[in-house]
């Protein structure tokens, strides 16, 4: 993802009545953060971070160091799995979950679910 990529989902989540709806049914902020290594710009780590709460639902590119769940892995095999999955292909992006994942979904299923209609938008994986 790049900046431009981020603030483009952060204005369609801002103004989504949907994902403001579903933001009121939570008493608190959820965060679910990746940490890729091997990033593209010599190999840096990449950071990417989504923040459901009842103030809304926004990304980010930096660390998130409280986060609920933090996935981590190698960002070129994460990207090429999406990529794939993208193209309804079947892929493994072999990222490891610190945190219950599932108890995340659990508790921000519906509020995610608004949020990756509202924000998902045209993108070109570069992989």
């Amino acid at each position: 993802m790049s900046q431009e990529h981020v603030d483009t989902m952060n204005e369609l989540l801002a103004s989504s009545a949907e994902v403001a709806a579903a933001a009121r049914e939570l008493s608190r902020e959820y965060v679910l953060a990746y940490e890729l290594d091997g990033g593209p710009d010599d190999g840096a780590t990449v950071y990417w971070q989504l923040r459901l709460g009842p103030d809304g639902s926004a990304f980010a590119l930096v660390p998130a160091p409280r986060a609920d769940v933090r996935l981590r892995g190698d960002w070129r095999v994460a990207l090429t799995a999406y990529a794939r999955s993208k193209n309804g292909e079947e892929a493994d992006d072999q990222l490891t979950a610190d945190g219950d994942l599932e108890s995340f979904f659990a508790a921000v299923g519906p509020q995610f679910a608004a949020a990756r209609k509202a924000a998902t938008v045209p993108t070109t994986f570069p992989v």
